[in-house]
């Protein structure tokens, strides 16, 4: 014999079937957004006071010993194999692979329909290579020798492949990894190691001084912030369109 479902059960199931209430819905929401902005402005202050400091250590002519400590051990270190891999890296991780990877990416979303999220990414290098070139003009730091290869004649604070590296990959590697295309051990691993990799090219080769990478990782920084923040504005409106969609045909 057929059991047929009380009033009190159909009632049950129908409520276990239907969306989350607004006020829940709403408080969620409102949770999401402020540990995000948390994280963002924890981030941003950071990446703020970082480039504060050693912008001031510049500045005040107050960052020489460091900056040949670190010099004088990475001349040390010199062989022919890391040259010409740390060649490699800076070349592909230069100011103009930083831009081709952004227009890359944003081809790569708009091509996934989320045009403002192609936009977003661009964002990184616009603001980035305009950053960092205001501020070298600012600072008009000499640049050091390198090692015999050409060295470019534009000032050396910040470095502008540290700047741009770190703006297009942490802007990327957030994005991709927020649209759900990558995990987030490889979002960081991009974040992190490829910027590393740039600075620490430029060192090597003796055409930047460590102050000069220090702060190109805390101005890209800023800028990823800047770029992330956009991004997240948009991915807010998407989210609460879609919600208000499934509230007003929770069966369609």
């Amino acid at each position: 014999m057929t059991e047929v479902p009380s009033a009190s059960r159909r009632d049950a199931d129908h409520d276990s079937l239907a969306p989350a209430s607004p006020d829940i819905a709403g408080a969620t929401w409102l949770r999401r957004i402020a540990r995000d902005w948390l994280a963002f402005v924890v981030l941003g202050t950071i990446a703020l006071l970082g480039f504060a400091k050693v912008g001031e250590d510049v500045f005040n002519h107050e960052s020489g010993s460091f900056d040949a400590t670190v010099q004088r051990w990475m001349l040390a270190h010199q062989n022919a194999a890391a040259h010409q891999l740390f060649t490699g890296i800076t070349i592909v991780g230069g100011i103009t692979g930083m831009e081709v990877l952004a227009v890359l990416g944003a081809v790569f979303f708009w091509y996934r329909g989320r045009r403002r999220v192609a936009a977003s990414v661009l964002v990184a290098p616009v603001v980035a290579i305009a950053s960092f070139n205001v501020i070298k003009r600012i600072y008009e730091r000499p640049r050091p020798l390198g090692l015999g290869d050409p060295v470019d004649s534009t000032y050396s604070f910040p470095s502008g492949h540290a700047t741009a590296s770190a703006a297009v990959c942490c802007t990327l590697a957030y994005v991709l990894w927020r649209e759900r295309f990558i995990r987030g051990w490889i979002a960081l691993v991009i974040a992190i190691g490829a910027p590393l990799l740039v600075g620490l090219s430029r060192l090597y080769l003796n055409v930047h001084w460590a102050t000069d990478v220090i702060g190109g990782w805390c101005a890209g920084v800023l800028v990823a912030v800047l770029a992330v923040v956009l991004y997240d504005r948009y991915r807010r409106r998407r989210s609460t369109a879609a919600a208000r969609t499934t509230r007003t045909h929770p069966y369609s």
